[in-house]
């Protein structure tokens, strides 16, 4: 062998030595997971391919709903455990604001419903929120999901190390999140403008990171990925011919934006994947048949991947040196000893207070389920727009809690609108305050007008707590309903106005948060707006009474939803006893009682039953007969035309959901021991009855409701047939 060849055989041994010796570390992989709203479950296939090959992610990016697929997979979860997650989860509820019913306060359960707008005032002027959604839910499950990591936490500590973009929005410029709490950088990622209330972080107010960069390949380079895997979640461009209508040609504008950030970044990829999700959108959450769409779309993306992500494996020889923990979720079971508990934003009401609703004390044992039930509790008294709980852990077992709020301004005014085919359009305004002037002191004013008018003033001093049994209580109101008389065989008599003006005045009983009991003297002064019609019944003098009685009023309210109920029941309870020993003008006394329970079997099938009774002996005027001529109460016949001295009602409904937005619904109903009694007339027709179906759609309105009904044409005539047809729609009130 040559001197030459004696060379080159020692330069090989020795670069195999060395090779043995110094073995060649494999390239940094880098994940990014670009926004998409809903489109972002189509990330999860591609995440359990990840896992099922075994690959390593040593680095991920991910803006919006990226930001938190990547969040949960980099903090241990696998790409099933994200799946059973999201697969669990009630779209429509995480959307709300609205805390669970069962925790909400009776006076707000009362007004369940009963508006569709809310504005908070803000030095006395109605003003919009900072987001149509405050969010508290996605802090809730956020919190719960990463328990008990801490809020200092760097991102880097995590399993996998993690950025997610932001946009500050008071400057225009981009924030990536590298350490903090990870549940409030996934809430900051994803809030939408306009639609989520921004997230505050420092001296940063942060927005949606897809404003700036919805694919972060730049992130994952400066965390020193050498190879890149990407994720683009982006609908393809439309052709010239597919932008034929004006919202197609808004749609593509902003993502003409996304396109030009992409440019630069794209060669910088080594594996892109792009799911095809032409005629989707990141506003499908509510749609089953459209999630399922997205998620067979990532299975299909996923499937076309398998082979550039098997050869980019052999050509690195790429495989996991540590498997993630997956099954273990952080927050399964965990449980911490609190220490200390700081609060933290709020100016108007003392921490001394907020502790003391809270609930939660130093050395209780704690996990992610126990708090977050306190922060409903203490969010469902609508004192605060929203509370982010987060945890220092400072020994072994041991970890301080600090609560950061936000607090609501103490009034806000609400507005609904309601159509039925009686009454026609009525509109509905709200003006509340809690804790004004004083600590604990609630005004209520409300108005109804145009098909109808009701005003109400009230004021009550439940406390701030809510939580003592019995407060006072003062009001004021006023009604002016036009009511129709029927005859025996279902013709008409007369509208007349049911015009009153009432004050009263006593206590009430908060004895849980579903039961109330409030009894009032109340002083009210009659003013019937003269028929003529009248004549027969009554002498026109007597059509201006001064009532002064006792009023009993309960309610007992469990159901899931107060505008479209599935489960649960509501138990209304009424006596008023007007005395001639008070100086009433007429002296009778009425009771009625009402109960509605529901129950949703299989999710689509939900049943209800109501059952009513009413009673009243005395000298009972007309206007104050028991009225259940309502589609809710008896179906079959119209509008005010089941009126009486006593009755008892029967009614089966049963509602099938055919989809999230449309319903159909068959009821059934009997009304019997029914008497009406005038001065010359007494209707007893024994047993009346009717039949209805109908659909129901949900709209941004509220319910929209068509109900056909088939039922006893009049109360002397109950078995000759009469069809009525109804229409509802807005809110409950």
């Amino acid at each position: 062998m040559g001197k030459n060849g004696r060379l080159v055989f020692l330069s090989g041994l020795f670069m195999l030595i060395t090779a043995y010796a110094y073995p060649q570390e494999r390239p940094k992989i880098g994940l990014v997971l670009s926004g998409g709203g809903a489109k972002g479950v189509a990330h999860i296939p591609i995440l359990k391919l990840l896992d099922e090959l075994d690959i390593p992610i040593d680095c991920i990016a991910g803006t919006s709903a990226g930001g938190i697929m990547g969040g949960l997979y980099a903090a241990g979860y696998s790409g099933a455990d994200i799946e059973r997650i999201i697969s669990a989860l009630d779209w429509e509820d995480l959307f709300s604001d609205r805390p669970p019913r069962g925790l909400t306060p009776f006076f707000e359960k009362r007004l369940d419903g009963r508006y569709q707008l809310e504005f908070p005032l803000r030095k006395g002027v109605p003003s919009t929120p900072r987001g149509l959604i405050a969010g508290q839910k996605f802090y809730n499950l956020f919190s719960s999901l990463f328990f008990p990591l801490p809020a200092d936490l760097r991102f880097d500590d995590l399993p996998i190390p993690f950025r997610c973009v932001a946009v500050n929005i008071i400057t225009g410029n981009q924030v990536v999140l590298e350490s903090g709490s990870l549940a409030r950088a996934l809430r900051a990622t994803m809030a939408i403008p306009t639609i989520f209330a921004p997230v505050e972080w420092d001296e940063y107010l942060l927005v949606d990171g897809g404003l700036l960069n919805n694919l972060p390949v730049d992130v994952v380079n400066d965390m020193g990925a050498d190879v890149v895997i990407a994720v683009d979640l982006a609908n393809p461009l439309n052709t010239r011919d597919e932008l034929a209508t004006a919202e197609k040609i808004l749609g593509q504008s902003l993502q003409v934006v996304e396109v030009e950030q992409k440019k630069g970044k794209m060669d910088k990829v080594d594996l892109l994947i792009w799911p095809e999700m032409k005629g989707l959108s990141s506003t499908d959450y509510f749609f089953p048949d459209k999630m399922a769409r997205i998620r067979e779309r990532g299975e299909e993306a996923a499937r076309n991947a398998r082979p550039a992500l098997q050869a980019l494996k052999e050509k690195y020889s790429l495989t996991r040196s540590l498997k993630k923990d997956a099954g273990k979720p952080l927050g399964g079971g965990q449980k911490r000893v609190l220490g200390h508990i700081v609060f933290a934003g709020n100016k108007n009401i003392p921490s001394s207070f907020i502790a003391k609703l809270f609930g939660l004390k130093p050395d209780d044992v704690v996990d992610a389920a126990r708090i977050t039930r306190r922060v409903n509790e203490l969010y469902s008294l609508r004192y605060f727009e929203d509370i982010q709980y987060e945890m220092f852990p400072s020994a072994e077992g041991v970890t301080d809690l600090r609560l950061s709020l936000r607090e609501l301004p103490r009034g806000n005014f609400r507005v609904g609108l309601r159509y039925d085919t009686y009454h026609k359009l009525v509109a509905a305004a709200g003006l509340y305050a809690t804790n004004f002037p004083f600590p604990g002191l609630r005004l209520e004013n409300e108005i109804e007008a145009a098909g109808l008018t009701r005003v109400l003033t009230k004021v009550s001093y439940p406390t701030k707590t809510l939580n003592f049994p019995i407060y006072p209580l003062i009001y004021a109101r006023y009604n002016n309903v036009p009511t129709r008389l029927y005859w025996g065989d279902g013709r008409i008599i007369t509208t007349y106005k049911d015009r009153s003006f009432s004050l009263g005045g006593g206590l009430g009983f908060l004895l849980k948060k579903s039961l109330n009991l409030e009894l009032a003297y109340e002083l009210e002064m009659m003013n019937i707006k003269s028929q003529p019609e009248f004549a027969p019944f009554e002498p026109l003098a007597s059509l201006k009474h001064t009532l002064r009685k006792i009023v009993v009023a309960a309610t007992l309210d469990t159901l899931d939803d107060r505008r479209a109920p599935g489960n649960g029941l509501l138990f209304r309870g009424l006596y008023e006893g007007s005395y001639e020993s008070l100086g009433s003008e007429a002296a009778y006394e009425l009771a009625e009682a009402s109960l509605d329970f529901y129950c949703t079997l299989r999710e689509k099938n939900t049943f209800r039953l109501y059952g009513y009774w009413g009673e009243s002996r005395g000298d009972v005027p007309f206007y104050k007969y028991h009225n259940q001529g309502r589609p809710d109460t008896f179906v079959g016949m119209a509008y005010d035309q089941l009126q009486g001295n006593t009755m008892k009602i029967v009614r089966a409904d049963y509602s099938y959901s055919f989809t999230n937005l449309v319903q159909f619904r068959f009821m059934a109903n009997v009304a019997f021991g029914f008497r009406q009694r005038w001065p010359d007339i007494t209707y007893s027709p024994g047993t009346l009855w009717g039949l209805g179906t109908g659909v129901v759609i949900n709209t941004p309105l509220g319910l929209l409701e068509l109900i056909y009904g088939l039922g006893s044409k009049g109360l002397g005539d109950p078995n000759t047939l009469q069809s009525v047809a109804y229409l509802e729609l807005g809110a409950r009130f």
